[in-house]
């Protein structure tokens, strides 16, 4: 008998990598992500300000993001990089900053962020950051994951 024999826990290891690089493959062409997208929706941790749109139609903003993965119970930062847009007209998000994207039509556009009480992204919502709980950190750009 020629060749190898595989035992079914040694398939499902391979049938995992597969599976678990697929979600990871991405290709940016033409400034608009494209490729194998295992799931729609996918946390994030941002690059850059996300600035509001200029316009929703027709001149969304972008800003670079790498995605995240669960490690049991916690997130850990993957080198996949995305370009997230907003086509929000009157929200921005800071850098550094936790966000939820969804894959519509063809790009990642951003549905939830993690903004702090003192960030430009709720002062342009137009909430008064005057009532905010003051934070030496909160909003600063400066975190990390």
């Amino acid at each position: 008998m020629s060749g190898y024999l595989l035992s079914g826990e040694f398939i499902a290891i391979i049938r995992r990598v597969v599976r678990d690089y697929a979600a990871d493959i991405v290709n940016t062409v033409g400034g608009r992500t494209r490729g194998i997208i295992s799931q729609r929706n996918r946390q994030a941790y941002l690059l850059e300000d996300l600035y509001a749109a200029e316009d929703t139609l027709l001149d969304p903003s972008t800003a670079r993001a790498r995605l995240l993965r669960r490690n049991g119970a916690n997130l850990q930062l993957t080198n996949v990089e995305v370009t997230v847009y907003n086509r929000f007209e009157h929200i921005s998000v800071d850098a550094d900053t936790y966000v939820k994207i969804e894959w519509i039509d063809g790009e990642w556009q951003i549905y939830a962020a993690d903004c702090a009480p003192e960030s430009q992204s709720i002062s342009s919502a137009g909430v008064d950051p005057s009532l905010a709980p003051a934070s030496d950190s909160i909003g600063t750009g400066t975190g990390s994951i």
